[in-house]
């Protein structure tokens, strides 16, 4: 994974041993991240070869989160980063994530998703 910050914890949910089950709705990767100066970087990231559908991106990425919520202690202080990859989106889709009622959601807070191009640098899509 490249442009991403270090050092990290990448947690493909595609894996045996991922903290969801293989048959349940999943985003394809958490990143958590570290840093001396800032909080730490929680990412569930899906990515999308094709067009993307909110709907179903939107239910990925809240499982990863509920995924990292078991991981990281609510009283951490973290930058939540929800962030989508895709080829292509049309308006209706686009403007379908940016509603707030489909904010992912991780602990006390709600951030909407990030999109970014497929092959574009994580780092800025997370805001590093």
């Amino acid at each position: 994974m490249t442009n991403a910050p270090t050092p990290r914890l990448v947690i493909d949910f595609d894996k045996p041993g991922s903290p969801s089950p293989q048959d349940a709705t999943r985003c394809d990767f958490l990143v958590i991240a570290e840093s001396q100066k800032r909080p730490s970087l929680v990412a569930p990231l899906e990515l999308k070869r094709g067009k993307l559908h909110a709907d179903q991106v939107v239910r990925q990425l809240q499982a990863g989160a509920r995924a990292a919520e078991r991981l990281v202690c609510a009283d951490e202080a973290v930058r939540f980063r929800p962030v989508a990859a895709t080829g292509s989106k049309t308006k209706h889709e686009f403007n379908k994530l940016k509603n707030r009622q489909n904010w992912i959601r991780f602990h006390r807070q709600a951030e909407p998703i990030r999109l970014m191009s497929c092959g574009a640098a994580l780092n800025q899509a997370l805001g590093t």
